[in-house]
């Protein structure tokens, strides 16, 4: 069974994500607040969304289904999105940062020792999967309480890694990105999967329920940006951090997750419109868009043939988007031939 609303907030999630990464890497963003601005939201509402999404189509998908069943197929979409990280990291540090041809270098790369940045979410994504195949059992509808206790403990963990309350004794080597990635931590840009995994179960209790519109949620959604809102405006005076992940941060887009995925739901009603039908291919496509779009943003960086303001990152954005589109109809129309054939 296939959400569409899901492909169609896949879509959304991942041409804004592009769209950050071009912002980042070709904006003076000190001086262009609003750019500034536009990539601060676009990191608060991304991640949480794509955790969200994993949750509803893995429910789909997955968890009514035999372990036996599913487990094989959730093995092989982590391995995929290994694959994927491997590839954007090492782009990353061939293009970028000009890293030589050298084994203990590529050893370190391999064993997570050395890592290519803007690259990170592809291994926690990854690691989504592999979690889901470990406690299959706790995500069936078998366990309906497992789920609030899950919540919980993605909050708590979150509160632990963020005020370092023997949260991750490990500092260096390749453990250290492994469990920050897991729980969190201070020594790294993590993606920490088990406090994000908040949106995670909020995406099967979604899918299990069918939910779409309900004041409950929205109430819920919108207590969580509220308090983002008050700590970054009264309490910080900043963006709650990130990096380590604090709980303002990771309960700040809930509002937006929610409005995106009703958007997704209205939008499914007109599901053959152009601009419809092109979110969904965009979110059936979600990791090519991502890794091919980090590859191209890698590359050009290597270049002089580049520069650093708001209209150029734009136009790299469309372009970008322009030719994906362009490499997936050549492989349509290959496909289709051979299918003749």
């Amino acid at each position: 069974m296939r959400a569409y609303r899901i492909d169609i907030l896949k879509g959304i999630l991942t041409i804004q994500m592009i769209l950050a990464h071009c912002i980042q890497f070709y904006v003076d963003m000190e001086r262009d607040r609003a750019a500034f601005h536009v990539s601060e939201y676009i990191n608060l509402t991304t991640f949480s969304g794509f955790f969200f999404c994993f949750g509803y189509a893995s429910c789909l998908a997955y968890f009514n289904k035999e372990w036996r069943d599913a487990a094989g197929r959730l093995m092989k979409n982590a391995l995929r999105l290994l694959m994927g990280f491997y590839l954007s990291s090492f782009c990353y540090v061939i293009f970028v940062e000009r890293m030589p041809l050298r084994m203990d270098l590529v050893i370190e790369l391999l064993l997570f020792r050395r890592l290519g940045k803007w690259s990170e979410f592809l291994f926690s994504f990854a690691l989504v999967m592999v979690l889901e195949c470990v406690l299959f059992p706790l995500f069936t509808a078998k366990y309906n309480r497992s789920l609030l206790a899950m919540a919980a403990i993605s909050i708590l963990t979150c509160l632990l890694s963020y005020r370092e309350v023997g949260s991750i004794p490990v500092k260096d080597g390749s453990m250290a990105f492994v469990v920050g990635s897991l729980a969190g931590g201070v020594n790294g840009s993590y993606f920490p999967v088990i406090p994000y995994s908040l949106y995670l179960v909020a995406g099967i209790y979604f899918a299990r329920k069918q939910i779409g519109f309900q004041k409950l949620f929205m109430a819920i959604a919108c207590a969580g940006t509220l308090w983002h809102t008050i700590d970054y405006v009264w309490i910080s005076g900043q963006q709650p951090s990130r990096f380590p992940l604090s709980v303002s941060y990771l309960i700040g887009a809930a509002l937006y997750v929610y409005l995106y995925y009703l958007l997704a739901i209205a939008l499914e009603r007109r599901e053959s419109a152009l601009p419809v039908r092109y979110l969904v291919a965009v979110g059936k496509n979600s990791l090519f868009y991502l890794l091919f779009s980090n590859l191209i943003i890698f590359a050009v960086t290597a270049t002089k043939f580049y520069k650093k303001q708001m209209n150029y990152s734009v136009g790299l954005f469309v372009v970008i988007l322009l030719v994906i589109w362009y490499l997936q109809g050549l492989c349509r129309g290959k496909t289709l031939r051979q299918g003749k054939n």
